[in-house]
């Protein structure tokens, strides 16, 4: 099934790129002579702009979402984006989830116990209910697991639960779906066992890779289950409908197990790659949350729109990735000199200006229980100096004044702040005679070809599943779906397998930063910087509380409806 859906893309890019002159072509076209070339494109350039002095009318309890791009999907098994899960996680609830501050609070559990030696964990389900009426079973968690692992359905996050017993041989086909170390005791006692002790699974199990699937309803749609018609829910929400690139809509679930507390009616969430038009959309009364601000603007926002706009340190990493199978990025010399010819304090502090934090390491600052920053030893050398150092290391690997590396370079995104840092990035490797040419793409096609690894160089962000440094270690970990770059080192894998089974937190943090410190050495990708958050939020919007896992669950949310006719009176 992997190498069938890889295939399957595959055949499509190469029929884009042939199909010639088309997109492929005439985008590159554009791109060659630098990122300023560009033409923003996406899906929210393509509907309507706003229209001043129209009365924007919103019928009660209806929130409206900018949700950064398109969905792939919304099965919990295929998902791999932030996106997806902001629409998921309102759908479906696993044995824990997040409270409005992002920190896990039981779901679907109501209690678990762990035994002495932590490896067995079991789980007391509540009573509750799918959307069409059928009882939620711990079976159902035990159907989802076995699926996400199972290889046929290649799941890029199957990794994730590698930490359930047997769950790693499941997934490469060495053993059978029924020797997973999960089971359910009773419709509603749910028992895992572990690999190793895990003190941090009820932070992983609100992720949405862990949900339940409804076995009954899969079993007779297959595919077809995560689509309006056929998707049950066990969460707040029921999927009502799906637009592609305009809209997706939620409707309140009446079997959702809390219910009554439940206040907003319907969600419409719009995919808003293009930052500049979704603001002039919330501006104009069209959206009360947008999820990321056009950084460009980001002094104007400051100014005249301060009450939407609360700012905190959020897990998330911004980077570039080579792919260590091409040449000559599987060269560690190459890799180096990209990361001293990078000038990051110029891109955080005069491209983007929206408090991100210059990134020389992979583990963002201020994560739990992981003491030590471990840092690329370029930050404290001069540029000129790294500069220097970084075209001796290129002409080492063979590379000069005459005879430059040239790479595509991917942007996951389309906007103009994307497009500026691509330009600077552009020159600062020119410097170390690495030509790169840029093609931006939407969110949607971007992270399916890096996900086939159909890429040299890319531009990908990465979130934290849970508040843990494992959660970003574990990218370059062989074997990994999301090792988008394919980096192997026996001996980082080594340290990350060393330090999941620590059980004391200290020291399990303390190998994390060795395992980070090998991957530092290796040069295995170039981080850029980390973020802030990035929420445009209507004051009228109720319990939207700022965190750094960036995660807001529409069920802790209310509307002030008389607050809101007010601004909409005024735009």
């Amino acid at each position: 099934m992997v190498f069938r859906r890889a295939g399957k893309l595959r055949r499509k890019l190469t029929k884009l790129r042939k199909g010639g002159q088309g997109f492929w072509t005439r985008r590159t076209a554009l791109l060659g002579g630098g990122a300023v070339a560009l033409g923003a494109v996406g899906y929210a350039a393509l509907r309507p702009q706003p229209q001043r002095g129209r009365r924007v009318q919103v019928p009660a309890g209806t929130f409206r979402r900018g949700n950064g791009a398109e969905p792939d999907t919304l099965d919990p098994a295929l998902s791999s984006a932030h996106w997806e899960d902001t629409i998921i996680s309102d759908l479906l609830v696993g044995l824990l989830t997040d409270d409005a501050a992002g920190k896990p609070i039981p779901g679907m559990a109501e209690s678990w116990t762990t035994s002495p030696d932590g490896l067995t964990w079991t789980f007391k389900l509540r009573e509750a209910l799918w959307s069409d009426g059928v009882s939620v079973t711990a079976g159902d968690f035990v159907f989802g697991w076995k699926r996400l692992l199972d290889p046929k359905t290649a799941g890029p996050y199957a990794y994730f639960i590698h930490v359930f017993k047997n769950a790693q041989p499941i997934n490469t086909g060495k053993m059978p779906l029924d020797a997973l170390g999960a089971r359910a005791i009773d419709p509603r006692t749910l028992e895992i066992t572990l690999e190793h002790p895990a003190p941090y699974l009820p932070e992983m199990l609100t992720h949405v890779t862990c949900y339940p699937q409804p076995r009954h309803v899969i079993e007779a749609k297959a595919k077809g289950w995560a689509q309006p018609g056929n998707y049950v829910s066990n969460g707040a929400y029921i999927l009502s409908e799906w637009r592609p690139n305009d809209h997706i809509t939620l409707v309140k679930n009446p079997r959702f197990y809390d219910a009554a507390n439940v206040q907003v009616e319907r969600i419409i969430l719009t995919p808003t790659v293009d930052y500049n038009a979704a603001l002039r959309s919330l501006r104009a009364g069209e959206l009360d949350v947008q999820d990321r601000l056009p950084t460009q603007q980001i002094g104007w926002i400051r100014s005249n729109m301060p009450e939407l706009l609360d700012q905190v340190p959020q897990l998330t990493l911004d980077m570039i990735v080579v792919n260590h199978t091409i040449k000559p990025f599987d060269d560690v010399r190459v890799r180096r000199a990209m990361n001293l010819a990078i000038n990051r304090e110029a891109i955080t502090d005069k491209i983007i200006r929206a408090g991100q934090v210059p990134a020389y390491n992979l583990v963002p600052p201020g994560i739990s229980n992981y003491p030590v920053n471990i840092l690329l030893d370029t930050k404290a050398v001069p540029l000129n100096q790294r500069v220097e150092e970084a075209r001796k290391l290129m002409q080492a690997a063979g590379y000069g004044p005459d005879r430059h590396v040239r790479a595509t370079y991917l942007l996951r995104s389309t906007t103009s702040a994307s497009r500026a840092v691509a330009a600077a990035l552009q020159q600062m490797l020119a410097l170390a005679w690495i030509d790169i040419t840029i093609v931006a793409n939407d969110p949607q096609v971007f992270y399916n070809r890096i996900q086939i690894h159909d890429f040299e160089l890319c531009n990908p962000g990465w979130g934290a599943d849970f508040d843990d440094a494992s959660t970003f270690l574990d990218l370059l970990k062989a074997g990994n779906g999301n090792n988008w770059g394919v980096y192997a080192n026996p001996a980082f894998d080594a340290a990350l397998a060393a330090a999941q089974r620590e059980t004391d937190i200290v020291k399990r943090g303390q190998m994390l930063a060795q395992a980070e410190r090998i991957a530092m050495q290796d040069q295995a990708v170039m981080p850029l910087y980390f973020w802030v958050t990035g929420n445009l939020t209507r004051p009228y919007i109720k319990g939207w509380k700022a965190n750094a896992l960036d995660r807001h669950r529409s069920r802790w949310l209310s509307i002030d409806e008389a607050e809101r006719r007010k601004v909409l009176a005024s735009v």
